[in-house]
């Protein structure tokens, strides 16, 4: 089975410094697939990378089987989608008219699953920033891309939408893959099939909720000891500063 996307060795330098170091990782075509780690780990490198946004110093990035510098742009756009961390527009565009700037207009049914209706005629700049997370990923869900790239989509949203938003990616990705940029790891063991963790620039660790996201892997990852919890057969995270000797 072709994967959606596959990691060989790639890196990426800026300014001489290297964000991201020799990571090797394959995304399945199916599944929900979560990359987690504490800030300025290389995570919305990781993802950018994967849509040529920035530049590799060493390795390759295989989209769909094929090499990522080989796509043109408009027919990677046709088959992959992007929901940035945060929603930016050089117009103040009420929703409806930002939604028809995607590669397909999204079906009534899509409007009413992200719960778009109420401010469909609403300007961006009056939305909270949950309400334009719904609009981005409706957007880039229109066109049934075969892999979605999400960088902390939940960010903004209350609790209640973190969950929504979460089950019906899960849904989605039974039939096309979805990688999401998570900070809350508690989504991430609850939904994800597949979780990555990176820590300075590199690939920690890959696999299950399971077999990753326990104690052993992410207090060196965090730089501070974590505590994995189980409520009622859900796992809850939490961590302390490490103490100063």
């Amino acid at each position: 089975m072709t994967a959606a996307l596959a990691f060989d060795h790639a890196a990426v330098v800026v300014g001489g410094k290297a964000i991201l170091q020799d990571v090797c990782l394959t995304v399945p075509q199916y599944g929900l697939f979560g990359v987690v780690g504490p800030n300025g780990a290389g995570k919305s490198t990781l993802v950018k990378a994967a849509l040529g946004l920035m530049p590799l110093a060493s390795g390759d990035i295989h989209l769909l089987g094929r090499d990522l510098q080989t796509w043109p742009a408009r027919t990677m756009a046709q088959h992959t989608a992007y929901v940035p961390q945060h929603l930016h527009s050089h117009w103040d565009l009420q929703v409806h008219e930002l939604l028809r700037l995607g590669m397909a207009p999204p079906s009534d049914a899509l409007i009413e699953e992200w719960e778009l209706g109420p401010f469909l005629h609403r300007r961006l700049s009056t939305l909270s920033g949950g309400e334009q997370a719904r609009a981005a990923v409706a957007r880039a869900l229109a066109h049934t891309p075969e892999l979605l790239l999400a960088d902390e989509p939940t960010a903004h949203l209350d609790l209640p939408h973190q969950h929504r938003l979460m089950q019906l990616l899960r849904q989605r990705s039974r039939q096309h893959a979805v990688l999401m940029v998570l900070h809350d790891l508690h989504l991430a063991a609850t939904y994800c099939d597949t979780v990555a963790v990176v820590a300075q620039g590199r690939l920690a660790a890959f696999g299950s909720p399971q077999d990753v996201l326990t104690e052993a892997v992410l207090t060196p990852a965090y730089g501070a000891p974590v505590t994995r919890l189980q409520v009622q057969g859900h796992a809850f995270f939490s961590s302390l500063p490490a103490q100063s000797p």
